[in-house]
């Protein structure tokens, strides 16, 4: 399973790490950690934290590997593991480099500008009704069977609520991306699964996102303090 592959690549980055703050807002998850580095996932809502009001005291590793499993405990978690990063990535929008034949995306309301491919599917969390315009589709997640696309980008947040593996299991592309908010750059395990190139969203203006996060801010309000990067694998 994709998500237990992270965790357990990247769990031994962490074990000399200790978190330092964390705030569970209503839109973002914002991790600060020991060594000033810092990560943000999407807010789930499903579930319940067991450890919450002592998540400051326990180890990062076990943290990150806390159970039981569910979308506010991976929002938590992902929030942690996201803030892996290293010096090798570009800054920029991993959608700025791949154009042309069909684009299918997954996540919770999409914005892709259709106009650089030849279709483009867009596969929406938030189940909206079946759209058609022009070139593009959207379609509600629940309807998704099976697609064969040039590019496929999947947004982290299909990690946090858990539709990771059944997007895999049934995309096939030429170029497979893991991006936006959430997404972890766990190198074996993104090859292992066939991504070619990984697009993160870090936060820049560290204690700004912490404090956005805490105060209900959504999209409009974070972008001031983050900062776009990727990789190709």
């Amino acid at each position: 399973m994709f998500y237990q592959d992270v965790v357990t690549e990247l769990r031994p980055f962490f074990s000399s790490k200790k978190l330092v703050n964390i705030c569970v807002g209503t839109v973002y998850t914002v991790s600060t950690l020991s060594d000033g580095s810092s990560g943000i996932a999407h807010t789930v809502p499903e579930g319940e934290v067991p450890a919450a009001g002592e998540l400051l005291s326990m180890k990062t590793e076990d943290i990150i590997s806390m159970g039981p499993e569910s979308p506010i405990v991976r929002s938590i978690t992902l929030s942690i593991l996201s803030s892996f990063i290293d010096s090798s990535f570009e800054r920029g929008d991993p959608l700025d480099v791949i154009e042309g034949g069909k684009l299918c995306v997954f996540g919770y309301s999409p914005s892709v500008d259709p106009k650089k491919y030849s279709s483009l599917v867009v596969y929406d969390f938030s189940e909206p009704a079946v759209q058609n315009r022009g070139n593009l589709t959207i379609r509600p997640f629940s309807s998704f069977q099976k697609e064969s696309c040039t590019h496929a980008v999947v947004f982290g947040s299909a990690i946090v609520n858990g539709q990771i593996d059944r997007i895999l299991a049934n995309v096939s592309a030429d170029n497979l991306i893991l991006a936006g908010v959430s997404s972890v750059y766990a190198p074996n395990t993104l090859r292992k699964y066939g991504f070619s190139v990984i697009g993160k969203v870090i936060p820049i203006e560290k204690v700004k996102a912490l404090r956005v996060a805490c105060e209900g801010g959504g999209a409009s309000q974070m972008i001031r303090y983050v900062g776009k990067f990727f990789k190709k694998l």
